[in-house]
Protein backbone atom coordinates (compact mmCIF):
# COMPACT_ATOMS: atom_id res chain seq x y z
CA UNK A 1 0.00 0.00 0.00
CA UNK A 2 0.92 3.24 -1.06
CA UNK A 3 0.42 7.19 -0.32
CA UNK A 4 1.17 9.78 -2.96
CA UNK A 5 2.34 12.89 -1.43
CA UNK A 6 2.58 15.99 -3.49
CA UNK A 7 6.00 17.67 -4.29
CA UNK A 8 6.31 21.82 -3.16
CA UNK A 9 8.07 23.97 -5.56
CA UNK A 10 11.67 22.93 -6.48
CA UNK A 11 14.70 25.00 -8.42
CA UNK A 12 15.33 21.56 -9.79
CA UNK A 13 11.61 20.44 -11.08
CA UNK A 14 10.59 22.36 -14.30
CA UNK A 15 7.47 25.40 -13.74
CA UNK A 16 5.36 23.01 -16.09
CA UNK A 17 5.46 19.41 -13.81
CA UNK A 18 5.38 20.76 -10.36
CA UNK A 19 1.42 20.48 -10.37
CA UNK A 20 2.01 16.82 -10.29
CA UNK A 21 5.22 15.89 -8.98
CA UNK A 22 5.15 13.16 -6.50
CA UNK A 23 6.61 11.08 -4.04
CA UNK A 24 5.95 7.70 -3.51
CA UNK A 25 5.97 6.65 0.13
CA UNK A 26 5.27 2.95 1.21
CA UNK A 27 3.24 2.39 4.00
CA UNK A 28 3.98 0.30 6.27
CA UNK A 29 4.21 -0.46 10.45
CA UNK A 30 7.03 0.13 12.00
CA UNK A 31 9.42 -1.94 14.41
CA UNK A 32 7.83 0.21 17.35
CA UNK A 33 4.07 -0.66 16.62
CA UNK A 34 3.37 2.45 14.51
CA UNK A 35 1.92 3.28 11.22
CA UNK A 36 4.81 5.09 8.80
CA UNK A 37 3.92 7.46 5.79
CA UNK A 38 -0.43 7.23 6.34
CA UNK A 39 -0.16 11.14 7.58
CA UNK A 40 -1.44 9.54 11.26
CA UNK A 41 -0.81 11.72 14.22
CA UNK A 42 1.51 9.78 16.72
CA UNK A 43 -0.12 10.62 20.28
CA UNK A 44 1.67 7.95 22.49
CA UNK A 45 0.34 6.81 25.76
CA UNK A 46 1.97 4.72 27.22
CA UNK A 47 -0.90 4.10 30.10
CA UNK A 48 -2.90 2.23 27.21
CA UNK A 49 -0.25 -0.38 26.68
CA UNK A 50 -1.06 -3.36 28.66
CA UNK A 51 0.84 -6.35 27.41
CA UNK A 52 1.75 -7.70 23.90
CA UNK A 53 -0.85 -8.48 21.19
CA UNK A 54 -1.53 -11.61 19.68
CA UNK A 55 -1.97 -10.70 16.40
CA UNK A 56 -4.01 -8.73 15.89
CA UNK A 57 -6.17 -11.00 14.54
CA UNK A 58 -9.45 -8.37 14.38
CA UNK A 59 -10.71 -4.59 14.76
CA UNK A 60 -13.32 -3.19 17.07
CA UNK A 61 -14.92 -0.09 16.02
CA UNK A 62 -15.88 2.50 18.79
CA UNK A 63 -18.07 5.44 19.60
CA UNK A 64 -16.80 7.49 22.43
CA UNK A 65 -19.11 9.63 23.98
CA UNK A 66 -17.38 12.90 23.75
CA UNK A 67 -17.19 16.51 21.72
CA UNK A 68 -13.78 16.53 20.89
CA UNK A 69 -10.33 14.12 20.61
CA UNK A 70 -8.56 16.25 23.52
CA UNK A 71 -11.09 15.31 25.79
CA UNK A 72 -10.94 11.55 24.25
CA UNK A 73 -7.18 11.65 24.78
CA UNK A 74 -7.07 13.24 28.42
CA UNK A 75 -9.61 9.97 29.43
CA UNK A 76 -6.85 7.43 27.77
CA UNK A 77 -4.47 8.39 30.32
CA UNK A 78 -6.12 6.53 32.97
CA UNK A 79 -5.25 3.48 30.85
CA UNK A 80 -8.60 2.51 29.04
CA UNK A 81 -8.75 3.52 25.52
CA UNK A 82 -7.94 2.08 22.21
CA UNK A 83 -5.00 2.44 19.75
CA UNK A 84 -6.34 4.78 17.20
CA UNK A 85 -8.81 7.74 17.71
CA UNK A 86 -10.56 9.77 14.93
CA UNK A 87 -11.90 13.15 15.92
CA UNK A 88 -14.48 15.11 13.60
CA UNK A 89 -12.13 16.30 10.89
CA UNK A 90 -10.81 13.22 10.29
CA UNK A 91 -7.40 13.76 11.80
CA UNK A 92 -5.96 10.33 12.83
CA UNK A 93 -3.98 9.65 16.34
CA UNK A 94 -2.37 6.70 17.27
CA UNK A 95 -2.36 6.14 21.01
CA UNK A 96 -0.44 3.25 21.28
CA UNK A 97 2.06 0.83 19.84
CA UNK A 98 0.05 -2.14 17.43
CA UNK A 99 2.58 -4.33 18.95
CA UNK A 100 0.71 -4.10 22.47
CA UNK A 101 -2.66 -4.80 23.48
CA UNK A 102 -5.25 -2.14 24.93
CA UNK A 103 -8.30 -2.34 27.32
CA UNK A 104 -10.89 -1.51 25.00
CA UNK A 105 -13.34 -4.23 23.97
CA UNK A 106 -14.30 -5.39 27.47
CA UNK A 107 -16.02 -8.79 28.91
CA UNK A 108 -17.01 -10.51 25.07
CA UNK A 109 -20.14 -12.06 24.46
CA UNK A 110 -20.78 -15.82 23.64
CA UNK A 111 -20.59 -15.92 19.43
CA UNK A 112 -22.05 -19.18 19.14
CA UNK A 113 -24.83 -18.34 21.54
CA UNK A 114 -25.59 -14.79 19.49
CA UNK A 115 -25.28 -16.44 16.18
CA UNK A 116 -26.85 -20.04 16.89
CA UNK A 117 -24.04 -22.14 16.66
CA UNK A 118 -23.43 -23.84 19.57
CA UNK A 119 -23.11 -27.48 19.68
CA UNK A 120 -25.62 -29.07 21.98
CA UNK A 121 -22.82 -30.29 24.45
CA UNK A 122 -22.25 -27.02 25.34
CA UNK A 123 -25.62 -25.99 25.74
CA UNK A 124 -26.28 -28.41 28.04
CA UNK A 125 -23.38 -27.85 30.45
CA UNK A 126 -23.45 -23.74 30.21
CA UNK A 127 -26.48 -21.95 31.08
CA UNK A 128 -24.89 -18.24 32.51
CA UNK A 129 -24.95 -16.94 28.62
CA UNK A 130 -26.37 -13.39 30.11
CA UNK A 131 -23.54 -13.27 33.27
CA UNK A 132 -21.05 -11.21 31.66
CA UNK A 133 -17.66 -12.25 33.42
CA UNK A 134 -19.05 -16.03 33.34
CA UNK A 135 -19.38 -16.29 29.97
CA UNK A 136 -16.24 -13.58 29.12
CA UNK A 137 -14.16 -16.80 31.18
CA UNK A 138 -16.69 -19.59 29.13
CA UNK A 139 -14.78 -18.01 25.89
CA UNK A 140 -11.84 -16.38 26.27
CA UNK A 141 -10.38 -20.09 26.19
CA UNK A 142 -11.72 -20.32 22.68
CA UNK A 143 -9.60 -19.55 19.62
CA UNK A 144 -10.95 -16.54 17.14
CA UNK A 145 -12.58 -16.48 15.39
CA UNK A 146 -14.91 -19.20 16.98
CA UNK A 147 -15.46 -16.81 19.91
CA UNK A 148 -15.46 -12.59 19.49
CA UNK A 149 -12.39 -10.85 19.43
CA UNK A 150 -10.72 -9.42 22.72
CA UNK A 151 -8.37 -6.95 24.15
CA UNK A 152 -5.69 -9.67 23.67
CA UNK A 153 -6.23 -9.62 19.71
CA UNK A 154 -7.70 -6.96 18.48
CA UNK A 155 -6.81 -2.96 17.57
CA UNK A 156 -9.22 -0.75 19.01
CA UNK A 157 -10.63 2.82 16.80
CA UNK A 158 -12.42 5.10 18.50
CA UNK A 159 -14.73 8.07 16.44
CA UNK A 160 -15.40 11.39 18.29
CA UNK A 161 -19.36 11.07 18.41
CA UNK A 162 -22.20 11.67 21.32
CA UNK A 163 -24.79 9.56 22.41
CA UNK A 164 -28.24 11.61 22.70
CA UNK A 165 -30.18 10.32 25.57
CA UNK A 166 -33.73 12.41 24.24
CA UNK A 167 -33.78 10.18 20.95
CA UNK A 168 -31.41 7.48 22.31
CA UNK A 169 -29.18 7.72 19.03
CA UNK A 170 -25.60 8.08 18.37
CA UNK A 171 -24.39 10.80 16.75
CA UNK A 172 -23.49 9.98 12.79
CA UNK A 173 -19.79 9.92 11.79
CA UNK A 174 -18.34 13.28 9.67
CA UNK A 175 -17.56 12.52 5.59
CA UNK A 176 -14.05 13.23 7.17
CA UNK A 177 -14.16 10.65 9.64
CA UNK A 178 -16.13 8.15 7.44
CA UNK A 179 -13.09 8.66 5.21
CA UNK A 180 -10.13 8.04 7.75
CA UNK A 181 -12.10 5.29 9.00
CA UNK A 182 -12.13 3.77 5.21
CA UNK A 183 -8.30 5.00 5.07
CA UNK A 184 -7.39 2.88 8.72
CA UNK A 185 -9.46 0.07 7.85
CA UNK A 186 -8.12 -1.00 4.63
CA UNK A 187 -4.48 -0.01 6.33
CA UNK A 188 -4.71 -2.95 8.93
CA UNK A 189 -7.00 -4.92 6.81
CA UNK A 190 -3.54 -4.92 3.88
CA UNK A 191 -0.64 -5.19 6.58
CA UNK A 192 -2.62 -7.88 9.02
CA UNK A 193 -4.27 -9.57 6.00
CA UNK A 194 -7.64 -9.11 7.07
CA UNK A 195 -10.93 -9.08 5.71
CA UNK A 196 -14.22 -7.12 6.34
CA UNK A 197 -15.37 -10.61 7.97
CA UNK A 198 -12.53 -9.59 10.74
CA UNK A 199 -14.22 -5.83 11.40
CA UNK A 200 -16.60 -5.43 14.91
CA UNK A 201 -18.81 -3.61 15.85
CA UNK A 202 -18.26 -2.72 19.72
CA UNK A 203 -22.07 -3.11 20.65
CA UNK A 204 -22.20 -6.67 19.21
CA UNK A 205 -19.45 -8.24 20.36
CA UNK A 206 -20.15 -6.96 23.95
CA UNK A 207 -22.90 -5.40 26.36
CA UNK A 208 -22.56 -2.06 25.55
CA UNK A 209 -24.88 1.20 24.35
CA UNK A 210 -26.54 -0.24 20.91
CA UNK A 211 -25.66 1.08 18.02
CA UNK A 212 -21.94 2.24 19.56
CA UNK A 213 -20.20 0.95 16.53
CA UNK A 214 -23.01 0.99 13.75
CA UNK A 215 -22.72 2.82 10.25
CA UNK A 216 -18.71 3.77 10.97
CA UNK A 217 -17.25 1.29 8.52
CA UNK A 218 -20.16 -0.32 6.95
CA UNK A 219 -21.93 3.01 5.83
CA UNK A 220 -24.89 2.97 3.13
CA UNK A 221 -23.58 5.60 0.85
CA UNK A 222 -19.94 6.66 1.68
CA UNK A 223 -17.99 9.31 0.30
CA UNK A 224 -16.15 8.42 -2.54
CA UNK A 225 -12.35 7.42 -2.58
CA UNK A 226 -10.50 8.67 -5.51
CA UNK A 227 -8.67 6.53 -8.02
CA UNK A 228 -5.75 5.97 -8.30
CA UNK A 229 -4.52 7.73 -5.61
CA UNK A 230 -5.90 5.13 -3.02
CA UNK A 231 -7.62 6.84 0.06
CA UNK A 232 -5.22 9.59 0.32
CA UNK A 233 -4.56 13.28 -0.65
Amino acid sequence: MRRFVPVGQSTTTPSSKTQRAEIELEIYIGANGYVQNAGFTQNSIPALETGAITGPVAVVLHRTVSTSAASTLSAFRRGIGTHFLIDKDGTTYQCASLLKKTAHVGPIRSRCHIEGTCLPDELATFKDWESRMKCHDHEKVKSYPTRYPMNEDSVGIEVVAMYQEATAQWDAATPEQTRSIRVLVEILKDQYGLSDSDIYEHHKIARKTEGEGSDLYYVPNPPPIVSPRFPFP
